[in-house]
């Protein structure tokens, strides 16, 4: 895949490292001047919004999108036995052989234990595909962090959690998560975000991934992989 660097339109630098030598080493060993001190560089540090990456990469959206039809495939499957539980219960209520009964009720202990199947089955593959979205995602971000860092020169990048879109600035959910430790909490920054640079350089690196529509559907973060259905 070819590789895109892409530079920074400016970088904020925060504060000045104070380089201290030690005692012993203050005064010249052979009686002279002290040699002049070095001028500290200033530290090049950046914060990228790690929601809003995961919202607005179009790769790991994608991603997420084929989980959750494989999850729809599962919940359909399950819906439709629960439907034949259900026929075979109102045929259990209206007979009044015993044997029928019997019959009936040895049938949806049967479907029930299909049930279970599809939930053991589902539990293992969307678990297994979720581990491995969640893996892969986190190793291309911090990639192209690593990248962009190495090319802008510099020292420090923190990613911290927060609203992903300008709406929900105000949210409950998103002052928690703001509030919890060890979370970083920028509440000012000028110039040092570089969320957007992040963004875009992974959606340059992955192409072939479009935007994934999301109208009118309920869309959630990339997290634990989903209860199976059933539960």
């Amino acid at each position: 895949m070819k590789r895109i660097s892409t530079r920074l339109a400016a970088v904020a630098t925060v504060g000045v490292a104070l380089a201290f030598m030690p005692a012993a080493l203050a005064q010249s060993p052979m009686g002279g001047s002290s040699p002049a001190p070095t001028q500290p560089r200033a530290q090049r540090i950046v914060i990228v919004n790690i929601a809003k990456v995961l919202r607005d990469y179009n790769k790991a959206n994608f991603l997420g999108a084929e989980i959750t039809k494989k999850r729809e495939i599962y919940v359909k499957r399950v819906q439709s036995y629960r439907d034949t539980i259900a026929e075979v219960n109102k045929r259990y209520a209206a007979a009044t052989d015993p044997q029928i009964k019997k019959q009936l009720k040895e049938e949806a202990l049967g479907i029930q234990r299909k049930i279970e199947d599809v939930d053991r089955e589902a539990q293992r593959e969307l678990t297994s595909l979720s581990n491995d979205t969640i893996v892969r995602v986190y190793q291309e971000i911090k990639g192209v962090i690593f990248d962009i860092a190495k090319t802008n020169n510099l020292d420090m990048v923190l990613c911290y959690p927060a609203a992903s879109k300008a709406e929900d600035e105000n949210s409950p959910q998103v002052a928690q998560l703001m509030l919890q430790t060890p979370a970083l909490i920028p509440f000012y920054h000028h110039g040092m975000d570089i969320t957007e640079v992040v963004v875009k350089t992974l959606n340059a690196r992955a192409p072939d991934y479009p935007p994934v529509s999301t109208a009118g559907a309920k869309t959630e973060p990339m997290g634990p992989p989903p209860m199976p259905p059933g539960k």
